[in-house]
């Protein structure tokens, strides 16, 4: 799978996170954490060594990718700016999950500062 077809899979499954609701970027492709009745949702997080700085650090990088794509006039550019305008939705409810967390939800607002910036 090339690393454009990655980039918009992954803003789509933040397009379609839900708020209170954890994502795993442990992998190539962002997933939403099923939730398992015998495993607690932490220690499948501790298990993993994921973490929101991993999260969040794995998010900025999907973002810087996406939005490398969109400056540098990629063939599918617009393709690109339809999913990042989509996936903000995600972001604002990632950001409703950890509402307690002050840094968590400035480096959010940062996020999609840049992405609303670069659509404008």
């Amino acid at each position: 799978m090339s690393d454009l077809q990655n980039v918009l899979i992954n803003l789509k499954v933040l397009e379609s996170l839900k708020s209170h609701v954890r994502l795993d970027t442990t992998e190539t492709l962002f997933r939403i954490h099923a939730p398992s009745s015998w495993i607690p949702a932490w220690a499948k997080r501790w298990w993993s060594v994921q973490s929101r700085v991993t999260d969040i650090s794995r998010i900025q990088n999907l973002y810087t990718r996406a939005m490398k794509g969109v400056t540098d006039k990629h063939h599918d550019s617009e393709r690109i700016k339809i999913y990042l305008t989509k996936s903000i939705q995600g972001l604002k409810n990632l950001k409703i999950t950890y509402a307690n967390d002050v840094t968590t939800s400035a480096l959010l607002d940062v996020i999609i500062d840049n992405v609303t910036r670069l659509l404008a």
